[in-house]
C-alpha cells in the first residue's frame, strides 16, 4: 500500500516514504529525521490513523444533525488481574445505569472502561444501537435482580492485558479533577467532557499500538530462532 514519495502518517506524526526494501521502508518525517520502519506495522498504523479521521469526521456529522455524543468513564470490577474478563464483556455488551444515575445512554455515545480495582482505563467503546430490556444474569450479572436495559457496543481499541492500561495516576481530566479520590461503585457511569475522552481514548490507542509492535517483535525473534 505504500509507495515512494507518498505522505502517511503514524503516532509520531506525518512522514514521506524515501525507499521501499521489503519487510522495511525508508521514511522522512516533517523534522527532518529519516528512520527504518516495518511496513506490517505501518500500515495497521495508518489504516487505524485513518479509520479515526473519518469516525471524527462522521461525529462532526452527526453533532450538526443531532445532539451531541454522550462520554462516560463506565467503572467495572475485575477481580482477576491477569484474566480480562467481566459480565458483558464477552458478549460486547454494556448494562445501562439506573434511573436514579440520571444518566440516559444513547447509540453513539462513546465510553473509556475503568477497572476499579487496578485503577487502569484500559478500553475504549462506543454504543452501537438502542438498549434492549433482558435478564442480567444472562450476561453473567448474578448479583443484579430484576430486568435491565443492555446496550451492544463496539471495542474501538484495549489493551491485552490491565497491566498495560493507562493507570489513573498517569491522567489529569479537566471534566472529573477529583476522579482518583473517588469512592466509586462498580457498573457506574461518570460523564466527561470530549477533551477528556479523547485523551484517554488517545493513550490507549498507543497502548494497543505498543502491544502490536511487541507481539510483532516476538513472532521475529521466534522465526529468527527456528532457523
Amino acid at each position: 500500500m505504500f509507495e515512494v514519495n507518498g505522505v502517511y502518517a503514524n503516532r509520531k506524526g506525518e512522514y514521506t516514504v524515501l525507499a521501499i526494501n521489503p519487510p522495511k521502508m525508508r521514511v522522512r518525517y516533517a523534522d527532518g529525521t529519516e528512520a527504518e520502519l516495518k511496513m506490517e506495522l505501518q500500515e495497521r498504523i495508518w489504516e487505524n490513523i485513518l479509520v479515526e479521521r473519518e469516525a471524527e469526521k462522521a461525529s462532526r456529522r452527526k453533532k450538526r444533525g443531532k445532539k451531541g455524543t454522550g462520554y462516560y468513564i463506565k467503572v467495572v470490577n475485575i477481580p482477576e488481574e491477569d484474566d480480562l474478563t467481566f459480565p458483558g464483556w464477552p458478549e460486547r455488551v454494556v448494562m445501562g445505569p439506573l434511573p436514579e444515575m440520571a444518566i440516559s445512554l444513547n447509540q453513539d455515545d462513546r465510553l473509556i472502561f475503568y477497572d476499579m480495582e487496578s485503577k487502569t482505563f484500559f478500553a475504549v467503546a462506543t454504543v452501537t444501537g438502542p438498549g434492549k430490556a433482558a435478564n442480567p444474569q444472562k450476561y453473567f450479572f448474578t448479583a443484579v435482580t430484576g430486568k435491565r436495559e443492555f446496550f451492544p457496543l463496539d471495542i474501538d481499541t484495549a489493551a491485552l492485558k490491565l497491566e498495560h492500561g493507562t493507570p489513573v495516576e498517569a491522567i489529569e481530566l479537566e471534566s472529573q479533577p477529583n476522579f482518583r479520590h473517588l469512592e466509586l461503585e462498580p457498573e457506574s457511569f461518570l460523564p466527561i467532557n470530549e477533551d477528556d475522552f479523547e485523551l484517554l481514548a488517545e493513550a490507549l490507542s498507543e497502548v494497543a499500538e505498543e502491544e502490536l509492535e511487541d507481539d510483532l517483535l516476538a513472532d521475529d525473534y521466534e522465526e529468527e530462532e527456528e532457523i
